[in-house]
């Protein structure tokens, strides 16, 4: 979605009145599922009205919810990162964070981390070392570890449910042939997958036994 063809709410938070601090340069980066709205202190972000299937953010009340599950979730890695979530209010014409009026939109609200130390821009300025992707391999590894499994969660782990989610998004990904891949890539990463699916059920049922489908 281009900048021109913005929904209110998201014009709204590119102007530094709709934010109750002060703001630096502010920057949209949009994903596939947000808006996400970079203040120079705070990052926030504001889910797209949009159904894809394996999500549903078509209405107010399911975005609230997945606002306050995203919060959960990533607090167990960046408990420091993932502040609150706000409340997006409008007042007849005026549409604030935390403002008057009715919440028409949430947004989870982050720190905003310093760009130069993201990893993208350490490996292309020759700065990411072996000991920094240790460290987060240990640290990923250990969540992983720690984190709750049981029948209903081993559930995610069976042959014919990833069969289903790989289908899925090959289905909702096919749009882009042409775009931003060819439809020899496009194939060629289709054919890999569902045989290798296909021809692995028991390292699939060996993950399920061993206890090794987590909710991460």
């Amino acid at each position: 979605m281009s900048e021109s063809n913005l929904p209110p709410v998201a014009e709204a938070l590119l102007q530094p009145q709709a934010y109750p601090h002060k703001t630096g340069e502010i920057i949209l980066v949009q994903t596939q599922m947000s808006f996400i709205f970079l203040t120079g202190d705070f990052v926030y972000k504001v889910k797209k009205t949009i159904n894809l299937g394996y999500l549903d953010y078509t209405t107010l009340e399911n975005r609230h919810f997945f606002c306050h599950q995203e919060l959960k979730l990533n607090r167990r890695l960046c408990p420091n990162a993932y502040l609150d979530i706000v409340a997006i209010n409008k007042d007849k014409n005026s549409i604030r964070i935390n403002g008057k009026g009715e919440p028409i939109e949430y947004a989870v609200k982050m720190s905003q981390l310093p760009q130069e130390h993201m990893m993208d821009v350490l490996l292309r300025s020759g700065q990411l070392t072996q000991k920094m992707i240790t460290q987060v391999a240990e640290k990923l590894a250990s969540f992983h570890h720690k984190t709750e499994t049981n029948p209903e969660i081993s559930a995610f782990g069976k042959t014919e449910v990833i069969s289903q989610n790989n289908k899925e998004n090959f289905h909702q990904t096919e749009k882009y042939i042409g775009i931003s891949i060819l439809s020899s890539q496009y194939n060629r990463i289709l054919n890999y997958t569902t045989e290798f699916i296909n021809t692995h059920v028991i390292l699939f049922q060996n993950r399920i036994q061993e206890g090794k489908i987590r909710d991460c």
